[in-house]
C-alpha cells in the first residue's frame, strides 16, 4: 500500500503471498461479522482493502440482494477477480482498482467496510482514509470497521491479552502499523466527520 507505483505494477508473488495469509486467516473474522451486524437496510457495500475477495464474496451470499464493489491495488484485484468468477458472482460484483493512500475512493455504496486495514498502518495513514471513506458516503451511510483491537488495563481484567502479544509480533513483522484501542479508533473516526459511534457487539 505504501508503495507508490503500486497501483500500476502487474500481479507478483508478494501480492499473492500477503493475499493468500489474509484470505486463510479470515474465516472466524467472517463468521463475526457476518453473524452480529444487519446487512439488510443495505444495497450495496464497498469492501476497501478487498484483498482477494473472501470478505466480499461470503458477504455476497450472506446478503443475495447486495450489490457489492471491491476495492483494491490492481495486481490484488486481478486475483480478487479469478475467485469470485470461481464462486459464480461476478454478476453482483465490480472490481474498482487504485490505492487508498493516492487515489479518492469510488462512490455509490451506502455501507463502506474495512476489514482487517486500519492496524497495518500508522495514524496519519489513517487518518487519510477515514476521510476518504467518509466522503465517499452519501448521507445516512454507514461504516463499519471490523479490526483487532489492543486492550486497555480494565479490559485486561476481563479476559486474556493473548491477542495484543501476537499482533505486536505481527505489526513487528510487518514494520508498520499499531494495535489500537476502541476509544483510539473512535476519535479517529470522529475527527474524520463520522457521529452515532457504536460497538457491535
Amino acid at each position: 500500500a505504501h508503495d507508490a507505483n503500486a497501483a500500476t505494477r502487474e500481479p507478483q508473488d508478494k501480492f499473492s503471498r500477503y493475499s493468500d495469509l489474509m484470505a486463510a486467516s479470515q474465516g472466524f473474522v467472517i463468521e463475526e461479522i457476518l453473524s452480529s451486524y444487519f446487512f439488510g437496510e443495505h444495497q450495496c457495500v464497498m469492501d476497501v482493502g478487498a484483498g482477494k475477495g473472501r470478505f466480499a464474496s461470503e458477504m455476497a451470499v450472506h446478503a443475495p440482494h447486495l450489490k457489492v464493489k471491491l476495492f483494491d491495488l490492481p495486481p490484488v484485484l486481478a486475483l480478487a477477480k479469478v475467485n469470485v468468477q470461481q464462486r459464480g458472482l461476478t454478476d453482483r460484483m465490480s472490481f474498482h482498482p487504485g490505492s487508498f493512500l493516492h487515489d479518492e475512493l469510488p462512490t455509490g455504496a451506502d455501507l463502506i467496510t474495512l476489514v482487517r486495514v486500519a492496524h497495518d498502518h500508522p495514524d496519519d495513514v489513517v487518518r487519510q482514509l477515514l476521510k476518504k471513506i467518509h466522503a465517499a458516503l452519501p448521507m445516512g451511510g454507514v461504516f463499519l470497521l471490523a479490526e483487532p483491537m489492543a486492550q486497555t488495563m480494565s479490559n485486561a481484567a476481563q479476559g486474556p491479552t493473548q491477542t495484543d502479544a501476537y499482533f505486536h509480533f505481527y505489526l513487528l513483522a510487518m514494520g508498520s502499523g499499531r494495535l489500537r484501542t476502541r476509544h483510539e479508533l473512535s476519535s479517529l473516526m470522529e475527527r474524520a466527520g463520522f457521529c452515532l459511534i457504536e460497538s457491535v457487539p
